[in-house]
């Protein structure tokens, strides 16, 4: 079965979005569902393609699912810790893929993927809607948002919820004080979100696996640390 494309339209958003299904190598006995964030970026410069080529048979059978960021404007309004994005991904987009793709009901390992906000994105999903995802991989997961909210509201869990976390980051991720639109101000660095969001993790009893590697904010850099953290999520039993 080829991957497809398709439209799916969300009423917690008001609005509609590409997204492409890549079926797995056996679909009735897969039991993993990856859900990339941000398909564009990793389609078009990431290179996903080439590293699930690459990885092949070494990664556990999963359907691969891309999700389009839709714009890069609705992309700065709905990734940052905003939930209506995680109802349409919990509430609109698992069961359109059910529906649609039956044999994804026996998927019950869930990931969900993304970079610099949508890996914010995806860590605030996990919080929003326990349980449902399994794993989060964050690539330089844009916490420093909102002056480290989402790290707040982690350290204030009373349990941890049940997912396991996979973050990376640049060791020259280090410019602080950067004014990325009116009112949206990094006052801390890249690096120093991820590591107080793997600090809190840890403390609070969360499965934390980190990765620090020398480079910036940048897609070849992802592209390089991507297939380990897919080998930690989707390891061959």
């Amino acid at each position: 079965m080829p991957e497809s494309a398709h439209t799916i339209h969300s009423q917690a958003l008001q609005n509609e979005r590409p997204l492409w299904v890549r079926p797995p190598r056996d679909p009735a006995s897969a039991q993993h569902l990856t859900i990339f964030l941000d398909a564009e970026l990793y389609r078009g410069h990431v290179g996903v393609d080439a590293v699930l080529a690459t990885l092949g048979e070494r990664l556990a059978d999963s359907w691969f699912v891309f999700v389009s960021m839709h714009s890069v404007e609705v992309r700065a309004r709905e990734c940052p810790c905003h939930p209506p994005f995680a109802q349409f991904v919990v509430g609109e987009l698992l069961p359109w893929l059910e529906e649609h793709f039956p044999a994804l009901k026996h998927a019950r390992h869930r990931m969900l993927v993304g970079l610099s906000y949508t890996g914010l994105a995806a860590s605030f999903i996990a919080l929003e809607h326990p349980g449902v995802f399994q794993k989060v991989i964050s690539q330089s997961g844009s916490y420093w948002w909102n002056n480290c909210w989402l790290v707040e509201q982690f350290d204030r869990l009373p349990t941890p919820i049940p997912t396991a976390f996979h973050l990376d980051v640049g060791s020259r991720e280090t410019q602080e004080n950067v004014q990325h639109a009116i009112g949206v101000l990094q006052v801390v660095s890249q690096i120093d979100g991820v590591q107080r969001f793997r600090d809190t993790l840890l403390r609070r009893g969360h499965a934390v696996e980190f990765t620090e590697f020398d480079g910036h904010h940048d897609a070849a850099e992802w592209k390089k640390s991507l297939p380990s953290a897919l080998t930690w999520a989707l390891p061959r039993s």
